[in-house]
This record gives C-alpha cells, structure tokens and sequence, in this order.
C-alpha cells in the first residue's frame, strides 16, 4: 500500500513540476468594469484593493445579491464569543438548499471557508467574486453552476477577529493597506487549532455544520509568510495514506489539472513552502499539515480532502484575490470533471471504516500519529536570491531576499506523512464516569454513543501513563503533556453509566485522536485528562517507617532497596525514597495514570452488549442503526 501511494503522489508531485512555474502574475478578471457591473463592485475594487468590507458591509452585501437570485440563501450558523452572528451564504443551482436536497443531486457539497485568521482574509473577497459570478454570470457560469449540489461558503469564520481592524495586525503581509483584522478570537484563541477540542463556541458552531452537512470537499483560504519567493498562491493537500485511498487517488488526479488551469488563468502556483531551515532555502520546505487541531488535518479524518490555500504575503493584495478566486473557480471546474466520482470516493472510504470496525473482522491497524515521509521528494523552487547579513536587532544574520534576481533550484520537498504510532483497531472504547468533557467532546463531533445500564466485567486494554512531561507554557490555553503510555490487558469493572463509543462508525477516527492519549492532539495531550496523574492521597513518614521495617524482612525487597541505593541521585533524594516506599504498600493508589479510556476488542463485546442491555452476556449488539448502512445514527 505504501508503494502505491507513494507512486501517485510521485505522480502528483511530477505534474506540479512539469506545469512549471514560467507564467507571469497576472490580473484577469471575469467582470470588467461596465455598467451593469457597477453596482455589484465590493469593497476591495471600488477601492482598487486598498480596503476590504467590514464584516456587516460584506454581510449586507450578500443579503442584496442572495434578494437578486432564488439560488443563493443566507443563514446564521453560529454566534462569536463577543456575540457577532455567524453567517452562512448557500448556493444551489437547483435550491438544494438542506443536506437532503443535497443529497438527492448526487453532486458534492463544497465548502469554502474564509477568515479563520481575521487578518487573512483575501478568500473572503474572492468568495465574494465567486459568487457573483455564479448569480450573475449568466450562461458564461453555466458549467459552474451544473458542478455542484451545493456550496457553501463562510465568507468569515472568525468574526471578531475580523472586526479588530488595524493596518499593523500583519507587519508582514502587503495590503489592504487600510487595515485588515487580528489573527485570533476574542479570548485569544488561534480557531485553526481547534478543531478537534473545540474549545470555542466558533468551533463548536463549525463543527455543527460540518455534521448537518458532511460536505465532500473543503476549501480553506488563508495568507503566509515567512520565505519568500515568486508563486503568489500555495497549496497544500493531506494525501494518502494518511487520507483515505479513495480520496487520495482522486486528488492525484484533479490537483494537477487545477493547478494548471490557474496557471493559465496567469498566477504563478505552488506547494505551500515552511522552509526546512529558515537561513537556507536550498534545503527545501514542507507541505505537510498533518495534526487534527488544523483544519487540513482534521478533515481527512472524516475522509474528506481539505485543500489548503495560502496566498503569498509579500504579494499585492490585489494579485492575491484574484489568484484565490481563479484557484476556486478551477476548483469548482474539477468538480465539474468528477464530482460524482469524488462523492463515491467518499462513500467508500466511509463504508470500508465502518467494514474494519465490525465485530469478527480482520485485524487491522489505526494509525494514532503521523510523521514526515523519511526520504523527501523533489521539487524546482521559484526563491529569490538570498544573503545572511548581520542583524542590529538581534544579533545574529538573517536572510534577505532580492527579488530583482530570482532563479530556478531544485530542492527537498516534504509532502507526504508515514505512520509514527500504531496500535490494533478496536471494536470501540469504554468511557469511564466523572469525565464531561470527553462526552461533550465526542457529542460535538457527532459520534454515536450508547451507555452501559449496567455495571460489567470487561476485557479490555487499559491505558496508563507514566512519567509524564508538562510544557513550559501555556498553548491555546491549555498546559499540554507528554507521557509513556503503557497498555495492558485486564478484565476491568465498568460501573453503569460508562460510555460506549463503537467503531462500527464512519467517523471514528475522529474518537481514535481524541481518545488515544499519544495522539498529538487527543484530550490527554492538552491536558484535560492530567487530573488522573496526580497524587491525590499521602501516608504520613511516621506511618509508613513501621511499614518499611516490616517489607524489609523480605529478602527480595530487601535486594531491590539496596540496587536502588545505588543511584546516588535517588539516595540522597527524601521524597523519591519515600514514594518508593509508598508505592509498595497497600495504601497507594493504583489507579493513578489510569486513563478513563479502555480500548475493547472482539473478546470484550459480549460484556459490552449485556451492560448495554442490562441483560445477559450472550446476545449480540441491539441497535437503532442499521449497521449496514454507514451513513445512520447521525
């Protein structure tokens, strides 16, 4: 398996190198300026990109368009932290405008989402262009139109940010000159880091939508800095086999047509570039987003493509627009081509998951973490020439571009994932009691759940850390940790009420990375399980000293005591010999570092269905949903 996909995406690879990178940037654009034009012209042309709409004048702008045609529908998905009303524009050439209606088209539902750093916010206005183009485009948009069941666009995702305007948020990022919005939420949350906890009300709203809706594809605009270098638009994919084979394999074969298509359309396009090492970008950069906490991440694990857009910060803003627009509209072309084939391609991935999570079915593995390709590929990298020259400010060189003199060089290119942590696929997990979040979390995502009715012996593997590593300082509020995780297997007591979260469903790889504790963003890693390793009782010095002396005629723990001994460290340390001591009583807790978390297999599931039922352990699973048919129980 890994061959293939490494194949395709050589393939994938090969045909961004051979479309090239010679196009000059140019600024075509669909609508020139005519009268009939006039009044539809936004905020960033009547101001020749200068400036881009308030979030009310943007709203209010698509309220006039979506009055101007029964193809395009608002609505309010959401509210902000700071209480902003969080708009939805839906278009449908046919009024599909519910996930049924959607659904009868047989065509995919994309989305595009704007803004989710406030500043970065260069798809809003091309979304904007969009869907003019789709309502007032006449028979020039026809093609579109037929792509799609729906597209649903979020013109800003975070809308507070969005309303924090200043022309100094982005010291990097060229324009508009007159102010743009602040990166982060209200409270200081960075949203493309919460996709997975959903920590904010704007993520949980999100979400929500993503679950009414399940769209089959999703487009993510963004703006980056960092390197600099020709392209005015990257992008990024997660392939396979970090995103399903299905999915993959449809995304090596339309990526590269999009690509050239907007190429043509006279932007210089590229794979999203995070230099390997910042002084040197002749020794490549990353295209890889892999964790769930980023919006590329978490969408193939609900076996959909995410397509990652970043626009070149150094780039005018103006360039920048219209590049993301035509980006889309090829986008859109794409699906035009095989939008049919993306939704089957869909429909398989989902179904083989839930296949693999059945009881009795063949072994097979989940993948907790991913980890950059081991040999990287390569890539020619349109950069400018670079100098290190010493800096005043901090005191060591760094890198100047001169952008009167670029070149052509070819460089590693990190795109790929491989898997770093693997364990045997369950056929669910068991969540203990006491334990909200991890419910509110699982709920939020749309899993389906059941609970125990009664109390039951499980065969199960428990996971326990040890050791843990908490970080310096806080991120994204949260403390996050590291552990050892160790697994054992053991019939465990499960009281009534425990959660069950079956496998048997399309979207359990999202329970797998919040649930698997080394998974780099599961509710263990950001620490909303770090209760569990803490000490909680104490035995006072002088009760345990009579409790020593006597575990002390025993020979072999006599041995040990003196083996330990030997580490100075230990030995002159009052409290590591005390704990020693501690834990070889009676009275020490062991259930500390017990996660509330038991991955349970084909041989824990009858125990499983009689709690359940709150019957005997010989009957089989009874459910609502028809578990043949992945796409119930939401």
């Amino acid at each position: 398996m890994r061959q293939v996909f490494r194949r395709t995406s050589l393939l994938l690879m090969g045909a961004v190198v051979a479309l090239g990178s010679v196009v000059a940037s140019g600024s075509p654009h669909d609508f020139p300026p005519e009268e009939k034009w006039q009044e539809w012209r936004t905020v960033a042309e009547r101001s020749d990109y200068r400036a881009t709409g308030s979030y009310q004048e943007t709203i209010d702008w698509l309220k006039r368009l979506a009055a101007r045609s029964p193809q395009l529908e608002l609505e309010v998905f959401g509210t902000s932290a700071e209480g902003r009303a969080m708009w939805l524009a839906k278009y449908s050439a046919t009024g599909a405008f519910t996930p049924a209606a959607a659904g009868r088209t047989g065509k995919p539902v994309v989305m595009v989402q704007n803004g989710i750093h406030g500043g970065e916010i260069d798809g809003k206005d091309a979304s904007l262009l969009l869907l003019r183009k789709l309502v007032l485009g006449y028979e020039e948009a026809d093609a579109l139109r037929s792509a799609i069941g729906t597209l649903l666009v979020i013109p800003v995702y975070n809308v507070d940010g969005h309303e924090r305007v200043s022309p100094f948020n982005r010291a990097n990022q060229n324009g508009p000159v007159e102010g743009m919005g602040f990166r982060t939420s209200a409270a200081g949350y960075d949203l493309n880091r919460d996709h997975l906890k959903l920590e904010t009300p704007e993520a949980r709203a999100l979400i929500g939508l993503i679950n009414t809706w399940r769209p089959h594809l999703h487009i993510d605009n963004h703006v980056t800095n960092g390197s600099d270098h020709a392209w005015v638009l990257t992008w990024s994919v997660v392939e396979a086999p970090q995103v399903a084979p299905p999915v993959g394999e449809w995304l090596v074969e339309q990526m590269p047509q999009v690509v050239h298509k907007t190429k043509v359309n006279g932007f210089r396009v590229g794979p999203y570039v995070s230099l390997r090492d910042p002084s040197d970008p002749s020794k490549g950069f990353s295209s890889r987003v892999a964790e769930p906490r980023f919006a590329t991440g978490y969408w193939p694990l609900r076996h959909r493509p995410s397509i990652l857009v970043e626009n070149h910060a150094y780039k005018p803003y103006r360039d920048r627009v219209l590049a993301n627009y035509q980006f889309m509209v090829a986008l859109l072309e794409a699906i035009g081509r095989s939008g049919r084939q993306l939704v089957a391609a869909v429909d398989r991935a989902e179904r083989l998951t839930v296949e693999r999570g059945r009881a009795g079915a063949e072994p097979s593995p989940i993948v907790i973490a991913w980890r950059d390709q081991a040999e990287p590929d390569t890539i020619e990298f349109p950069v400018y020439d670079w100098t290190a020259k010493p800096s005043k400010a901090m005191g060591v060189p760094i890198v100047h571009y001169d952008r009167e003199a670029e070149r052509l060089i070819e460089v590693p290119w990190v795109h790929l994932s491989e898997p770093a942590v693997t364990a045997d696929r369950p056929r669910g997990y068991l969540i203990l009691p006491g334990w909200p979040r991890i419910e509110e979390r699982l709920t939020g995502h749309g899993l389906r759940l059941d609970r125990l009715r009664r109390a039951a012996v499980v065969p199960a593997e428990t996971l326990r850390a040890t050791n843990p590593t908490f970080a310096d300082n806080p991120y994204q509020g949260q403390t996050r940790v590291e552990a050892e995780i160790e697994r054992r297997s053991e019939s465990f007591e499960v009281p009534a009420g425990t959660l069950w979260v079956p496998a048997d469903q399309r979207d359990f790889e999202v329970a797998v990375q919040l649930l698997e504790p080394q998974a780099p963003d599961s509710l263990f890693a950001w620490g909303y399980l770090s209760t569990a390793l803490e000490r909680k009782e104490y035995i006072d010095p002088r009760v345990l000293e009579p409790l020593v002396e006597e575990m002390l005629t025993d020979p072999a723990i006599a041995a040990e005591w003196q083996k330990a001994l030997e580490d100075e460290a230990f030995a002159s340390n009052p409290w590591a010999r005390w704990e020693w001591w501690y834990r070889r009583t009676p009275y020490w807790d062991h259930r500390r570092g017990l996660l509330p978390i038991l991955a349970v297999g084909d041989e824990g599931l009858s125990a499983v269905y009689a709690g359940l039922r709150g019957g005997a352990a010989d009957r089989g699973p009874e459910t609502s949903e028809d578990s043949s048919d992945p796409t119930s129980g939401h």
